[in-house]
């Protein structure tokens, strides 16, 4: 008996130990699957935010900033995916040293990349920071750069319609700076070709006009080409014109800019207008109004739609003489890939949403239900 109890026993202990081998492969397999999702999601935090988004940011370091403080500015200009994550980076790099100054930096550099910029001194740069937003006009430019730097605006407004300067860019930038600004019409020859951007201006150039613009318009020449270069499939499936020329690529996206408020909408209405040019029918956009009577903001008036400006295309046929406003990248993005559809009309509301019409009749509807004070310019 007590034999047969020792035997059970001994059986039982065989039993587990056969088991924890079985399960020992098992826990081994899932602590390696663990690992490896750990060290894939820290190396995915280091990685960069948008690896196609160049777009230079300006971020300033201030002598009181740790690497804390570092870390959370990075993160609010969504330069980084993790602030916590950009710590830890930073402490396992005891011997680097934050150096004070600004610093360009953009979205497709990695944590490296940024850590190793902000640690080099020799990447730091003094002067000023002048920031250009997308669908500013060029008067609110000049402005701008009154404010930050030794340049008035007057000075500013009159050298982008220097014709002597207009020659020495279209020497430098072929592409991009044409004849077609000779165009008397325009209003000011270089709206829409100084590229919404962070600009760092270093002191010893707070006071020279030529070097700021030409900072600008190289930004321009760099982003906007390529883009200008995808074009021909837009314009030939629209119908429109084949050969379409790079100052009316950026006036179109300029337009686009100031019409278009939500991201989801640009396609489609960049299709309304391309339709449009496609049979010979005005554009009618209001944000053309605006540029021709001087407003920035306030209800148009029966008189502003009705004023004869080259730049109303409530009253002149096809585009403008030239751009109303600084287009940004999705704006350039959007023309190149502009819905197919048969819309000729398109109204937003207050929430900025976007609502289409083929024809006059069911815009008309659309407006006196989602416009306030709505004026027919039938």
């Amino acid at each position: 008996m007590r034999e047969d109890k020792l035997k059970r026993r001994d059986e039982l202990r065989a039993k587990n130990r056969r088991k924890s081998r079985d399960i020992l492969p098992t826990i081994l397999i899932g602590i390696m699957f663990l690992l490896i999702a750990i060290l894939s999601y820290t190396y995915y935090l280091t990685t960069p935010v948008d690896k196609d988004n160049q777009n230079k940011v300006i971020v300033e370091i201030k002598e009181s900033y740790g690497s804390s403080i570092i870390a959370d500015k990075l993160y609010e200009q969504k330069l980084i995916k993790s602030s916590n994550m950009f710590k830890v980076y930073a402490r396992l790099h005891p011997n680097s040293n934050f150096y004070v100054g600004n610093f360009e930096l953009s979205q497709d550099m990695n944590m490296a990349n940024i850590f190793e910029k902000l640690t080099d001194k020799s990447k730091s740069n003094s002067g000023v920071n002048l920031s250009i937003i997308e669908g500013d006009n060029i008067e609110k430019i000049a402005v701008k750069v009154e404010k930050v730097t030794d340049i008035s605006a007057d000075t500013f407004l009159s050298k982008v319609n220097d014709e002597k300067f207009i020659a020495e860019l279209k020497n430098e930038y072929p592409d991009l700076i044409t004849d077609s600004l000779d165009n008397p019409n325009i209003k000011y020859k270089l709206e829409g070709y100084l590229y919404p951007a962070a600009y760092n201006i270093d002191n010893s150039n707070k006071s020279n006009v030529e070097t700021l613009i030409k900072q600008m318009i190289k930004t321009t020449n760099d982003r906007v080409i390529p883009q200008y270069n995808k074009n021909s499939k837009v314009w030939s499936m629209s119908g429109v014109n084949k050969n379409i020329n790079i100052h009316q690529y950026v006036t179109m996206a300029s337009i686009l800019e100031k019409e278009s408020t939500a991201d989801t909408d640009n396609k489609s209405i960049a299709g309304v207008f391309l339709n449009r040019l496609k049979v010979n029918m005005q554009l009618q956009t209001d944000p053309t109004v605006y540029y021709s009577v001087g407003k920035n903001t306030g209800a148009l008036t029966v008189q502003d739609l009705a004023n004869t400006n080259p730049y109303n295309t409530y009253t002149n046929l096809g585009l403008p003489p030239g751009p109303i406003a600084m287009p940004s990248q999705k704006s350039y993005e959007a023309l190149n890939n502009a819905t197919q559809h048969d819309y000729l009309y398109f109204l937003t509301d207050k929430q900025g949403k976007a609502y289409f019409a083929k024809t006059y009749a069911e815009h008309e509807e659309l407006a006196r239900k989602y416009v306030e004070g709505y004026i027919s310019t039938n």
